[in-house]
């Protein structure tokens, strides 16, 4: 036995490793500006979340035919390059929402409370990341890959705002499993 695996040793290490192959592709076409796309804003964009609602859009190809990078005051006119463009942070006012589609929250309780429904008036579809609306009658409570029919009715473009509150990272993650787990086993 001890003869065969040192054979079998020797034969997996003078066998030549096959080599990778790469394929020239061409390059990649953003296809996120667009002019039938929604107009987005980002509101807390010069924070972490507010950085990565950027990641998540830019790694999407999110289509968009505007983009508004709104910030407090102290932020406001700090330049922020996105998809070979660069944007300047605008101050988070109640006239910030004017002909915005959707709004990505990530600015704390307070401000989303101030500011959501007066983005949401302005026809705009709010997704808020605070806790802000997270127990609030009437808001849905989403995570899309688990209860997408909780939007029902909710639609871009038709200038019908809404609020959309998420739960907290924590419990998203774990009821991305949990759910898969309860419409399989019912736990």
């Amino acid at each position: 036995m001890a003869s065969l695996s040192h054979s079998l040793k020797a034969h997996f290490l003078s066998t030549p490793k096959p080599k990778l192959q790469t394929k020239k592709h061409p390059a990649k076409v953003r296809m996120s500006l667009q002019e039938s796309g929604p107009s987005v804003a980002v509101v807390g964009v010069t924070g972490a979340v507010g950085q990565e609602f950027l990641s998540v859009l830019s790694d999407r190809d999110f289509p968009y035919r505007s983009l508004k990078l709104l910030a407090s005051k102290r932020s406001t006119g700090k330049s922020i390059s996105f998809q070979d463009r660069t944007f300047t942070v605008q101050e988070l006012t109640a006239d910030s929402f004017d002909d915005v589609d959707i709004a990505l929250f990530s600015a704390g309780g307070s401000i989303s409370k101030q500011f959501g429904p007066i983005a949401a008036d302005k026809g705009a579809i709010v997704v808020d990341n605070s806790s802000a609306f997270r127990m609030v009658d009437g808001v849905p409570l989403v995570i899309p890959e688990v209860n997408p029919e909780a939007m029902y009715g909710i639609k871009v473009g038709k200038r019908k705002g809404a609020l959309i509150a998420n739960p907290n990272c924590s419990t998203i993650i774990c009821l991305m499993a949990a759910t898969r787990l309860h419409r399989h086993v019912k736990v």
